[in-house]
C-alpha cells in the first residue's frame, strides 16, 4: 500500500484529497485533517481522492 505525504502538515497517509486555493492553478494534497481547515478558505475547490490501495 502507497502512502502520499499532506502538503500541509507532512504527515504520511493511505487517502489523501487533492484541492486548490483559487487563484492559483496548483493542486495540492491534504490529509483528511487539514482538508478540514482548507474547506473553509475563500477559493477552495475540490479535486479528487487519492487512495494508496488503489496504487
Amino acid at each position: 500500500m502507497k502512502t502520499k505525504a499532506c502538503d500541509r502538515c507532512l504527515q504520511e497517509v493511505r487517502i489523501a484529497y487533492r484541492f486548490q486555493i483559487a487563484p492559483s492553478k496548483t493542486w495540492q494534497f491534504a490529509c483528511a485533517e487539514c482538508l478540514k481547515l482548507e474547506k473553509a478558505r475563500p477559493g477552495y475547490r475540490y479535486g479528487g481522492t487519492w487512495n494508496g490501495a488503489r496504487h
